[in-house]
């Protein structure tokens, strides 16, 4: 099957967005797919990671089309120390920021990536003209990517999938810094739009699908690459190693972590990897945690695995929102794959607390939870490794899902 995937992050940009399509496609690839990727040019990428190129397979054929560099803008207006959101809505600090927000938020629809839409869309038609394609794939977020598959998918016989990593509608930054009225009901007639008219919706969790409006959908986790993880080798260390990888994000409580550390009796060392934080941020931090704490930059990717791997006990905190039980991260399933403990604040219902019981892979907690976190991690063995069977969450086994759905909507 020839695909063309519409994805506006892709190497060399780095961090978390990338990670979903760069595991899957070397397996689709294997299988005897063909793909080619529509991508950005000099997008604005929450990080550079130009390692990530070469996970790319030389088959795939990689178009890169110029996007309108709104970083510059932003930070015209709002400042040069400020930074574009990605994944997020900043809180306002000044008066120019707040109208930013507020335009952001109500009049630029669905995402601020909107605009790299009009050339993405030249550049997919013309490939479209030189060469058959059998399927078009729109990744999201940028959930404005769909709207290419939306306008092209009437004047084609081309079938087309959507593909959520995130939520729509549902996202954290709108439930927690909502729009107006009219604007979600703009993006609520949007995201019916969307899903009523795709062959497809590849969601990355069951509850997400749950919660979207009616359309054909398929529940495809993130998973994790065994081979990433091949060479990756523990290193036991004289002290417990607590370590976060990412960023925070709206609805992530850092008072958590602040509390953890405070009442830990233990000897311990706090990393956290590519992880930004405001002065005020890294203050109470520091406050909590004393000369236990390490901030690290972002690292590429090869270097995160390896930092998941040597630790003693990894930090996952979903965000906490009305509606937040399908979030799964990223780093979730990489953190499986690591084997090392897991310890996750969660609502009861999150499938990320479901994922880590069901895999033995740590213990999950409420957000008022603190104590009874500090009397497990106290239990813990230094250097203590995690056994459950995870291979339900590999991406070879989410490839055999997608397959057998691909099969499916051809049968259909």
């Amino acid at each position: 099957m020839k695909i063309l995937l519409i994805s506006y992050y892709f190497p060399p940009c780095g961090g978390a967005p990338v990670q979903r399509w760069l595991r899957f496609i070397p397996y689709l690839i294997e299988r005897g797919h063909h793909i080619t990727v529509i991508t950005s040019k000099n997008g604005d990428y929450p990080f550079i990671d130009s390692r990530l190129c070469r996970k790319v397979p030389p088959s795939v054929k990689v178009i890169r089309v110029p996007a309108l560099g709104m970083g510059k803008i932003w930070k015209l207006f709002a400042g040069k120390s400020s930074s574009m959101p990605y994944g997020n809505i900043p809180k306002a600090s000044s008066l120019i920021s707040k109208v930013l927000i507020w335009m952001r938020l109500n009049l630029i629809i669905p995402d601020l990536r909107v605009f790299w839409n009009p050339p993405a869309w030249r550049a997919t038609i013309r490939e479209l003209r030189r060469f058959p394609y059998d399927l078009l794939i729109t990744t999201g977020p940028p959930h404005s990517s769909h709207l290419i598959g939306l306008k092209l998918s009437p004047k084609t016989h081309l079938k087309w999938y959507t593909d959520f990593r995130d939520p729509y509608l549902n996202i954290h930054y709108m439930k927690l810094n909502p729009p107006s009225r009219l604007t979600r009901s703009v993006h609520r007639y949007l995201e019916k739009k969307i899903l009523a008219s795709a062959n497809l919706n590849i969601v990355v969790s069951q509850a997400i699908a749950d919660a979207m409006p009616t359309g054909k959908k398929v529940v495809i986790h993130n998973g994790f690459d065994i081979r990433d993880f091949a060479a990756l080798k523990h290193h036991p260390a004289p002290h417990f190693r607590i370590k976060y990888v990412g960023q925070f994000t709206a609805g992530q409580n850092l008072n958590i972590i602040c509390e953890l550390c405070s009442q830990l009796k233990r000897d311990f060392k706090l990393s956290l990897i590519g992880t930004r934080l405001s002065v005020a941020e890294e203050t109470k931090l520091k406050n909590s945690c004393k000369d236990k704490l390490s901030i690290l930059p972002f690292l590429s990717h090869e270097q995160a695995l390896q930092q998941m791997v040597d630790s003693d006990l990894l930090l996952l905190i979903v965000n906490e929102y009305e509606g937040n039980s399908g979030v799964l991260t990223t780093k979730l399933f990489e953190y499986l794959a690591s084997r090392s403990p897991i310890l996750c604040f969660s609502s009861e219902d999150s499938a990320a607390g479901q994922i880590i019981k069901e895999c033995k892979a740590g213990h999950c907690f409420g957000y008022q939870q603190v104590a009874e976190a500090v009397k497990w991690v106290e239990k813990l063995s230094s250097s203590q490794r995690t056994e459950g069977d995870i291979f339900t969450y590999s991406v070879e086994h989410q490839i055999d899902i997608l397959e057998e759905a691909l099969v499916k909507q051809n049968i259909d």
